[in-house]
């Protein structure tokens, strides 16, 4: 059973379960299209989270965008640094592959030095990926930018409400990406994934923990070392794949909405994949074997 509840003027529902977060009821923005003149010729973000994942299984291709000055291209300044991030997390995953199943010889502390590298970009680059991804449908909503525009994944699974803290009414938990899900029934298989994808988040804040000064390197074999690279690296892949899933479904729903809901006299003109993205050809075939 839900309730809503109206706050200067945003409107969020809280669910029975005191431990679930809140979730905005919002509507999309006209930024949520790209506008030429009074025709809209696209929609405003890039379907990221579909494309990676469809690469990581060996199913395609995805697309980097860079150049904003082109007719038709985003508005939506997410999507440049998602698909940024896409191409770089592309390179780490194969980096640590390579690394980790790697046989030629190598000294045990070079190897061990490898190892904790690795293992911090692929931290640090899947959580930003991540947080691109959840941050460019935002964009395309009403929902209030200064909750997610600087937020971390960690407060953009789950925040305080900003709204009941400043009238002094009872705290609880807002999430975007919960929100997100709401307006298509997705909420509460996402929330109760929210353990695995608060994962992401935790490595991240753990590895930075570790560098207010240095982890020790824990020298032993070439071997082990590269083991222990292999397992990290399957363990965060696999918590990957889960967040790529839900939020490519968010982006399928949106996607589909926008297409229904754009003027009637531009039905037909659209153009979905706006701007000049560069496919890039990485091969991610040694990653899905390994």
């Amino acid at each position: 059973m839900l309730r809503r509840i109206d706050i200067l003027d945003i409107e969020h529902t809280n669910h029975d379960d005191p431990d679930m977060a809140s979730h905005f009821e919002w509507e999309f923005r006209n930024e949520a299209y790209i506008w030429n003149g009074d025709d809209v010729i696209g929609i405003n973000f890039h379907p990221t989270a579909t494309e990676f994942q469809k690469w990581l299984k060996q199913e395609g291709n995805f697309q980097v965008f860079s150049d904003r000055t082109t007719e038709g291209a985003f508005t939506n300044p997410h999507t440049y640094q998602a698909s940024a991030l896409a191409g770089v997390m592309s390179h780490v995953i194969n980096d640590s592959h390579s690394i980790s199943t790697s046989q030629e010889p190598i000294d045990a502390l070079d190897a061990e030095i490898q190892r904790v590298r690795s293992y911090n970009e692929l931290v640090l680059y899947i959580t930003r990926l991540c947080e691109a991804l959840i941050k460019q449908l935002a964009f395309c909503t009403q929902i209030p930018k200064h909750y997610y525009f600087k937020a971390s994944l960690g407060a953009l699974l789950a925040t305080d409400c900003k709204e009941c803290r400043r009238e002094k009414k009872p705290m609880h938990k807002i999430s975007i990406l919960g929100s997100l899900a709401h307006r298509y029934g997705h909420c509460l298989k996402y929330e109760h994934c929210l353990k695995d994808h608060l994962r992401i988040a935790g490595r991240r804040r753990n590895s930075e923990a570790a560098h207010s000064g240095m982890p020790d390197l824990q020298i032993r074999t070439a071997i082990e070392s590269r083991a222990e690279l292999h397992r990290d690296a399957y363990e965060i892949g696999t918590d990957l794949v889960h967040m790529l899933e839900h939020v490519s479904e968010l982006e399928i729903e949106m996607k589909s909405e926008l297409e229904r809901r754009a003027p009637r006299k531009t039905i037909g003109k659209l153009i979905f994949i706006p701007g000049n993205g560069t496919r890039l050809e990485i091969d991610a075939e040694k990653e899905a074997n390994g």
